[in-house]
This record gives structure tokens, C-alpha cells and sequence, in this order.
């Protein structure tokens, strides 16, 4: 486990403070940080914790959420006033998904889902994927890494996540989901009904 990677950071940095103009206390005032690792760090039980504790709002951005143990956390947090709201890749929405179960229990869940006239020109022929993990914990704490919310990316994959304590990151963060249900999102339901239709289209 690593935690508060900053400490030496400041460590490293008190020692340039006399050929500076930065006093000990806006050293202090940096914001905290932990990084962490898997498979050794066991990513889904710290992000069940910061579900957990969280008392006003979850937002979260992740291609994968196939995990039972997470979804189950955000679901608590739901039934104690948290308002969560959740954007997944269409990779996720699959029948194992819990993506359903969340959207039964009130939990906002989009669909990445651009209109093809919609993505920028490029050599790439196929829909851009929405690759992101990120969790922003209220107006305070970003967690972000490679880490998506499944069992393997926790119990055997090497994965990395920083977990950011900043406003002013979170706040960042906090546009960047709105942007991307802006750019291309789908209600889950909505986005199910489309792709039955697509099915409906292409057996006819």
C-alpha cells in the first residue's frame, strides 16, 4: 500500500525552500494524495471504501463496471441520499452486467454513444470508445488510473490508480463528465431501446 505520496514530495521540496520564495505553510497547504497498485492494493476494496463514506455525490466515468462487490457499494450509496450518476462504454452493457441492476435501484446511468456524423474526421473507421476511469467523490476527491471497476483488474491485473484530495482537480474532472454526456451520451433505456430497434432493422 502507498500512501500520502506527497509527504516526500514536500520532503524533497523543503529542501529547495531556502533558494525559494515558497514558505513552509503553502508547503503544507499542497493538496494530499495515495497511489496505488494492483494487484498488492486491492483497488476495489479502497474504492468501496471512498463509495462508502462518500455523504453527498458519486460521478464516475469507466469503460468496464462488471463488478458485483462495487456496484453493490454504489447501490448503498444510493439508498442513503448519495446522488450517483454513472457513464459507461456499450462494452459493459452486457446480459452479466450490473449496469442494469443499477439502473432498476435509481442510479443515472448514459451510454457512450455518439452519432457517427457527430465524431471528428479521422482515419479510424469505427465509433471512438470511451476509455475513461475516473470517479469524482463529491466536490472534493478524484480517483483516476488505469483501473477498470471489474474483479480481474483488481485481483490480478497490474493496474495503477491516483486518488487526487484537490477542488480545483475535481472540478476539472467534474466538467469532463458533463462534456462527455454532452458529446454523445444515451440513457441506458434509451440506449437499449435503440439497439433492439438496430436488431429489429437488420433482420428485416
Amino acid at each position: 500500500m502507498r500512501k500520502n505520496c506527497c509527504i516526500w514530495v514536500k520532503h524533497a521540496l523543503a529542501f529547495a525552500l531556502c533558494c525559494s520564495s515558497i514558505t513552509f505553510t503553502q508547503l503544507e497547504a499542497l493538496p494530499s494524495s495515495e497511489v496505488y497498485f494492483s494487484p498488492e492494493d486491492h483497488l476495489a476494496e479502497k474504492l468501496i471504501a471512498l463509495i462508502d463514506k462518500e455523504p453527498k455525490s458519486i460521478c464516475a466515468a469507466v469503460y468496464c463496471l462488471m463488478s458485483g462487490e462495487i456496484s453493490q457499494a454504489l447501490q448503498r450509496a444510493k439508498k442513503r441520499g448519495v446522488f450517483v450518476e454513472v457513464i459507461v462504454d456499450p462494452f459493459s452493457v452486457k446480459q452479466r452486467s450490473p449496469i442494469g441492476k443499477l439502473n432498476e435501484k435509481g442510479i443515472v446511468i448514459h451510454v457512450w454513444d455518439p452519432k457517427v456524423e457527430e465524431i471528428p474526421a479521422s482515419k479510424y473507421a469505427k465509433k471512438p470508445l470511451m476509455h475513461d476511469k475516473f470517479c469524482v467523490f463529491g466536490d472534493h476527491t478524484v480517483w483516476t488510473g488505469s483501473f477498470n471497476f471489474t474483479r480481474q483488474a483488481s485481483c490480478s491485473n497490474k493496474e495503477n490508480v491516483v486518488v487526487l484530495h484537490d477542488p480545483a482537480i475535481a472540478a476539472l474532472y467534474l466538467a469532463e463528465f458533463e462534456k462527455i454526456k454532452k458529446q454523445g451520451c444515451s440513457a441506458y433505456r434509451q440506449f437499449l431501446a435503440m439497439k433492439e430497434q438496430k436488431k429489429g432493422v437488420a433482420i428485416r
